[in-house]
């Protein structure tokens, strides 16, 4: 299926891990789809053992003479210094099993190591012609992470509790409020009560009270009444609108964070990669966003990331063994 110079690109998330087996010229050759690999989530002896499978995955075909030059691997979970030894550990041992069950393939990693990065860097290099850029990830959750001359610099991202403006998430958390405040009269009634109570199936505001108290009742479900909120707000609803306003004004603020952290170039072009379901889901959320952005940066060009992150990774791994062309992963 494949021989000559070969790299690996992985982006693991909290749900589910991609890894690709690449050519040199960064044409993919195989993939597989695991369970997910956040460090901090299911610990390093799980990624160990989920990426161990996934390397033996996508060499299982390979045939001739073969050797991987570059393994990139973007793990959520992987935000502090001292994660990367961790688990750049798990990796190699993972690397190691798989090896034994892939003698055919001899591997030359640079230093001898993988790549470890956050997840978000794997965006970033997807949707950037560099690594020196923004991206701003808006989801179920929300982070800002930036990279310039090997500086990083990252707001948001502080989970559920502490933070995530901006996300699906909040999103769904201020509506619920909106409801029971419209429901007491101590704020505007608002068409996101007929349509949050049509989505969970309720008869009326008090009801919600036991949806959300059940023990299946979680973040990603308070995240699932995002696409109700957009909706509402494309109609017109001022109270919706005003929350995908807010989220936008929050992921500027975070956008800006890093960016004024960081040595960028005010005299050339910034990337700022949107990435997570939510830009795609709302055009005001992306104009919003765009304008305030606009304000404060005025080299900033945001653009919606089409490509899959874990195409990041590869264009990473390439990067690493030498092998990049200038083209775009």
């Amino acid at each position: 299926m494949a021989s000559g110079d070969l790299v690996i690109g992985v982006d693991g998330g909290g749900t589910k891990t991609v890894a690709v087996l690449a050519d040199a010229s960064g044409r993919e050759v195989a993939r597989a789809l695991g369970a997910g690999t956040n460090l901090q989530t299911v610990g390093a002896a799980v990624v160990r053992d989920r990426l161990s499978g996934l390397f033996e995955a996508i060499l299982g075909g390979v045939t001739g003479a073969a050797t991987v030059r570059a393994v990139a691997v973007a793990l959520a979970g992987v935000d502090r210094p001292a994660d990367i030894p961790v688990a750049t550990t798990a990796i190699l041992d993972g690397i190691t099993a798989a090896r034994m069950r892939s003698p055919g393939v001899s591997w030359s990693l640079p230093s001898g190591l993988p790549t470890v990065v956050n997840d978000a860097v794997a965006a970033l290099a997807a949707g950037a012609e560099t690594l020196d850029g923004v991206v701003v990830i808006a989801g179920t959750g929300s982070i800002a992470f930036g990279t310039c001359r090997g500086v990083r610099a990252r707001a948001g991202g502080w989970g559920s509790i502490l933070g995530d403006e901006g996300s699906g998430y909040a999103l769904g958390y201020h509506a619920l409020r909106a409801v029971a405040r419209a429901h007491d009269g101590r704020a505007p009634e608002t068409g996101l009560t007929g349509a949050i109570l049509a989505r969970l199936g309720v008869p009326s505001a008090p009801d919600l009270i036991a949806t959300v108290s059940a023990p299946g009742w979680g973040v990603a479900e308070t995240a699932g009444l995002a696409p109700v909120v957009v909706k509402a707000a494309e109609n017109g609803d001022p109270v919706a609108v005003a929350l995908v306003d807010e989220a936008a004004a929050e992921l500027a603020l975070a956008a800006v964070a890093v960016i004024d952290a960081l040595p960028f170039d005010p005299d050339h072009h910034l990337p700022v990669v949107q990435a997570g379901g939510l830009w795609g889901a709302s055009a005001r959320l992306r104009e919003q966003f765009a304008a305030r952005l606009g304000q404060r940066t005025a080299n900033a060009r945001p653009a919606v990331l089409t490509a899959e992150p874990v195409l990041g990774a590869v264009w990473i791994a390439r990067r690493d063994a030498g092998l990049l062309d200038g083209a775009r992963p």
